[in-house]
């Protein structure tokens, strides 16, 4: 009887054993668990840094704004568009008929992926300032958060985005204003969609992009072109330095099968 009633306590004790672990490890998990594409960092303890924060989110928010645009040539929702490998494209350059040269698509390319960036960031953007205003308030603090507009400018291997909104934080007695959030990243959108505006001019004057040439001359960037259906050639433009790459669709000069 003493044996079967040590062996009956030595099984509890190992099921609650087992049942803790399991226990500590859910809420390692959960705790460990971050809001995805998110990271709350504007300091710990008595640190404050609400401006880190809202840069490094609104650039990764950029960021990721881009790498959903290059493989569709820079425009998510574009009606002039082909699906090929299972991606819709843009037409940069199109001309639906035959014969003809291709029109341009967007004859201000840059300032439209200015807009497309913003358009396609700043609903993540405007996340970032609810996740800082959690923050500040699970702190003790108050802010006031007053409305948003956010601007694009390219350089080469950059893009600057500046983000006015007007934010009071109040917290422990000291008050900290911001106006604007100037916030410079690292991203190569203006080097490709260059190199994409000159296939574009190139395709509506000659019918033709020597891209073989322009490999040799620029050889940080590797393009290719493939002929698909009724004459249209979709160009993949790769930046050998940061691995990404842009999509876009030529259609111009097309000759009707069977001629």
């Amino acid at each position: 009887m003493i044996r079967g009633e040590i062996g009956r306590r030595g099984q509890a004790i190992t099921i609650w054993v087992i049942i803790a672990i399991a226990l500590i490890g859910s809420m390692i998990l959960f705790f460990s668990i971050e809001r995805p594409g998110v990271e709350i960092d504007i300091g710990e303890g008595n640190e404050f840094f609400p401006s880190r924060f809202i840069e490094k989110c609104a650039r990764d928010a950029v960021n990721d704004a881009v790498d959903l645009m290059l493989p569709h040539g820079g425009f998510v929702d574009d009606k002039n568009s082909i699906m090929y490998n299972g991606i819709n494209i843009s037409y940069l350059c199109l001309n639906k008929g035959n014969y003809g040269p291709c029109v341009s698509q967007h004859p201000s390319l840059l300032n439209d992926l200015k807009e497309e960036v913003i358009r396609n960031s700043e609903e993540r953007i405007g996340v970032c300032f609810d996740l800082l205003k959690e923050e500040v308030e699970s702190r003790w603090g108050t802010i006031t958060i007053g409305e948003m507009n956010n601007e694009i400018d390219f350089a080469f291997n950059r893009i600057f985005l500046t983000i006015n909104r007007k934010i009071v934080i109040e917290k422990q007695g000291n008050t900290e204003r911001f106006d604007k959030f100037d916030i410079e990243i690292i991203n190569s959108l203006y080097d490709l969609a260059l190199i994409g505006n000159e296939i574009s001019s190139e395709e509506a004057k000659y019918c033709y992009f020597e891209y073989v040439g322009y490999n040799v001359l620029h050889q940080r960037f590797d393009i290719e072109k493939t002929t698909v259906n009724e004459g249209t050639k979709i160009y993949s433009i790769k930046d050998k330095e940061t691995e990404k790459e842009m999509n876009l669709a030529i259609r111009g000069c097309a000759i009707p099968a069977g001629l």
